[in-house]
């Protein structure tokens, strides 16, 4: 099946390059300029002419080809590479010479690449729709804390949405970007969501965020992703397994009795999980899919979650509440933005807060039966009765629903003090004493200070002055083998009581401070194929057209602003690898991705950039409306700036494929 699918996208973006090119050299064809060569790729450089091209052969007097390089094609026409106002007496006789067409010829023929692209893309859109196209799946898969959608609490994780401001819903990407197209601050969804047991439907508003990349208003949640395990991590299951041992991209879709909706349903299982587990694994898709469990023990990692509890050493303070849920433990307990916990009242008095860490594991320890807070508020003390919501992506860890944080800074160059020591944990055990301060870590002899204090400085670590989080951090990554998964030895610098001394804590991969840690990538859920009838599919594909070629300007809108970074695009590899894994979803969905292709290819060469079609259409504009060719003083500098700047970039591009794609596997 994989040679299929490898087929299927070779043959597709041929087409596409195919018929972009095919634009251009009937549009030649039509206004009578002869054309030299018809080229899909390029040819391949200081070989010689004979072996350049995988094929090459002229029918009239055109030569066909087709390049090693398949990174694009060309049209090869007379005199179009030529100085334009440099005609001698036999060119300018030449009615098949580029530079003898007319303004509204040559804008036929640059742009009948661009043309030929959206038309396909408009084609391949209602054809996919006709074969049936699996999107990304409309259902909520995570709402990002402190959004509007999470503080208001009226869209759940796992609501499926079937209408959005009162249209059918297809792909979760016509959810996000309904506000986008519709305007206003909100969107009105129709959801469907199993309550005791039972479907039933529901009316929801969401409130729109603003999206610092784009500056646009869309809702703060994401769709559901699905959590595959990575080749190196199916590496560590043993052979004996045979076909049931896991392969690299193969779903895990339980942890032990707890079925995945997304990436924090995994991360919430890891994190509860002790010993050996059952996963239950998914391979393939559709009816083809299979599914089996696995028992297996993941390794544990130390250095996982927040700060606030370190080796069993509590060092981040508890501060304020500045944001409460509705519908939440701590709006039904009476918590207001402002609010600082300071203790809890058990049958012997007030136990007070030191940390974040403490009150956290307090809360855990309440199993969500009722207990009593103490909080300040307005500087006077207040008892309220809290009962602790569980955490819906990790059983047994429980929540109030607040956001807590203060709104000024510490000293910059502040070292990391701690607040409290849990009985029994490594930190426990090497001497580790609340009120010390930590001001120096190294591991294997490697030292890690702060470059000079300040919050930054403090959050990435490494230098000298003050130490800082962020060095610890360091250490703490450092501390752990990533290859073999064992812990080495931290050394801690602490001052207590004026004096420094060294501490040694070995970490302890099983205790109250670890996770089970297993390297894992995500991919979005995608739906059944959707198919629509012959008229219904035109509509689809024309809006689909839309949809993308909006988004598609906002990314180069993005690019050109700073907004967005260079680092983020995608190329030859990233495409091929993104069609191959969409293959497996069927012909009509590869046809669909295939379609954003071409329209994307097209809004790409209307770039003025000269090399490109959309720059050589502003330089004939230019010289009509001048009434003489741009003179080649300044033609010259433009076309090798643009030529050198589109390689340049090309380059960059394939390089972060790479790094992408092998590297960091993100696809």
């Amino acid at each position: 099946m994989a040679l299929i699918y490898i087929l299927q996208v070779v043959l597709g973006f041929g087409f596409i390059i195919f018929i972009h090119e095919m634009g251009h050299f009937l549009a030649a064809k039509y206004v009578g300029i002869r054309v030299h060569a018809f080229s899909i790729g390029f040819p391949m450089p200081f070989v010689g002419k004979r072996f350049a091209n995988l094929f090459a052969k002229k029918f009239g007097d055109t030569e066909y080809r087709i390049g090693w390089v398949p990174f694009g094609g060309y049209v090869q026409m007379q005199g179009q590479s030529d100085t334009p106002g440099s005609l001698d007496d036999a060119a300018k006789n030449d009615s098949g010479d580029y530079r003898n067409k007319s303004y509204w010829q040559k804008t036929l023929v640059l742009l009948g690449g661009v043309t030929m692209n959206a038309i396909t893309a408009i084609i391949f859109f209602v054809l996919a729709f006709s074969i049936g196209v699996t999107f990304i799946e409309p259902t909520v898969g995570q709402i990002q804390p402190q959004s509007k959608a999470w503080v208001s609490n009226e869209i759940k994780v796992g609501d499926h949405i079937t209408h959005v401001n009162g249209r059918p819903v297809d792909d979760f990407e016509d959810v996000i970007y309904s506000g986008v197209f519709d305007g206003g601050d909100k969107i009105d969804v129709t959801v469907e969501r199993d309550e005791n047991g039972k479907k039933v439907s529901k009316d929801v508003t969401v409130k729109l965020d603003s999206d610092p990349v784009f500056g646009l208003s869309l809702p703060g949640i994401r769709a559901q992703h699905r959590v595959l395990i990575s080749s190196e991590e199916a590496q560590r299951f043993p052979e004996s397994l045979g076909d049931n041992r896991p392969l690299d991209g193969d779903e895990i879709i339980a942890v032990g009795s707890r079925k995945l909706r997304n990436y924090d349903d995994f991360m919430g299982a890891m994190s509860v999980s002790r010993g050996e587990t059952t996963l239950r694994f998914r391979r393939g898709t559709g009816e083809s899919a299979r599914e089996w469990d696995v028992k297996y023990t993941p390794s544990r990692h130390f250095t996982s979650g927040s700060s606030s509890n370190v080796l069993g050493m509590y060092i981040s303070a508890l501060p304020t509440v500045r944001v409460v849920r509705a519908a939440s433990a701590g709006e039904r307990a009476g918590l207001k933005e402002g609010d600082r916990i300071v203790a809890w009242l058990a049958p012997s008095g007030e136990k007070g807060f030191a940390s974040f860490g403490e009150f956290q594991d307090w809360l855990n320890a309440t199993q969500g039966k009722e207990h009593t807070l103490v909080i300040e508020r307005d500087g006077k003390r207040q008892n309220l009765s809290v009962t602790a919501d569980e955490k819906d992506s990790a059983p047994g860890r429980y929540e109030l629903g607040v956001i807590m944080g203060d709104t000024k800074g510490g000293d910059e160059n502040e070292a990391v003090k701690v607040l409290g020591v849990r009985e029994g944990s490594a930190a426990h055990a090497a001497g580790v004493r609340q009120g010390d301060k930590i001001v120096g870590a190294s591991v294997d002899g490697t030292e890690f200070y702060n470059p000079g204090g300040g919050f930054l400085s403090r959050l990435f670590g490494g230098g000298e002055k003050a130490f800082g989080l962020g060095a610890l951090g360091s250490a703490l990554v450092a501390a752990y083998d990533m290859e073999a998964r064992k812990a080495k030895d931290i050394t801690l610098k602490l001052e207590r009581d004026g004096k420094t001394l060294d501490v040694k804590i070995t970490p302890d991969l099983n205790s109250a401070e670890s996770v089970a840690n297993m390297v894992v990538s995500v991919a979005e859920q995608r739906s059944k194929p959707v198919q629509k009838g012959f008229f219904e599919s035109i509509g689809a594909g024309f809006h689909h057209s839309r949809k993308v070629g909006y988004k598609i300007a906002m990314t180069l809108l993005g690019l050109f602003s700073g907004r967005i970074s260079i680092t983020h695009l995608g190329g030859p590899i990233v495409i091929a690898k993104r069609s191959y894994s969409l293959a497996g979803w069927g012909v009509g969905t590869l046809i669909f991705f295939l379609a954003f292709i071409s329209l994307n290819l097209a809004i790409v060469n209307l770039i003025p950039i000269p090399i490109l079609d959309g720059g050589q259409w502003l330089l004939v504009t230019i010289e009509k409306v001048a009434g003489r060719p741009v003179p080649e003083k300044f033609l010259n500098p433009i076309m090798t700036v643009s030529f050198f700047l589109v390689v340049g970039l090309m380059l960059f591009v394939l390089g972060n494929d790479i790094v992408t794609v092998f590297v960091k596997k993100w696809v």
